[in-house]
């Protein structure tokens, strides 16, 4: 199952509204008695637009994208979120104020849309920033986690030996986010 996210992170008056997509991820974590699993995607659509300190921020994943190293797991992963009728999660935040400072956390709320239905959900996104070793990079990073119900987003639950998945999907968001 593949929830997640989406998400994210902002930074405008700095310029920052790409991300690198070889060091981030969108990722969620399953479980079962038996076992638990993670999916990974790198295949992050991001988009951030502000209008002087005030942004929205967008980011979505197509669920075919997410990768748990098991192709059976991830088919059906697929099937129970129904990807070809539903195949993107999407966040999209409200309107929040950001000033450019990094070493700090925002608290936004957004719209997460998956397997067709729309709830709003909270987030705390955490900046900070990197500097390189050589003292002449800075890093720029926004990540955060949630959680979510598959029960909330009308997604059935798989069975391993009649006993059915966890209801909740952890989902973590590292994005690392690059200038214009």
């Amino acid at each position: 199952m593949k929830k997640i996210l989406s998400i994210f992170i902002l930074l405008s008056s700095l310029a920052l509204s790409q991300v690198d997509l070889e060091d981030s991820y969108i990722s969620y974590i399953g479980s079962h008695p038996l076992h638990s699993w993670e999916g990974v995607s790198k295949d992050i659509s991001f988009n951030m637009q502000c209008t002087g300190d005030h942004c929205v921020l967008d980011v979505s994943a197509p669920l075919e994208s997410f990768d748990s190293g098991n192709d059976g797991r991830d088919n059906n992963m697929l099937y129970y979120t129904e990807s070809l009728q539903y195949p993107e999660v999407r966040f999209k935040s409200e309107s929040f104020k950001f000033t450019g400072n990094f070493d700090t956390s925002i608290d936004l709320k957004g719209e997460l849309t998956f397997h067709g239905v729309t709830r709003e959900i909270p987030i705390k996104i955490v900046l900070y920033k990197d500097l390189e070793l050589d003292g002449s990079t800075i890093t720029h990073w926004g990540k955060c986690s949630f959680n979510i119900s598959l029960d909330s987003f009308n997604v059935s639950k798989p069975s391993l030996l009649m006993v059915k998945i966890s209801d909740e999907i952890a989902v973590n968001v590292k994005l690392k986010l690059l200038n214009k």
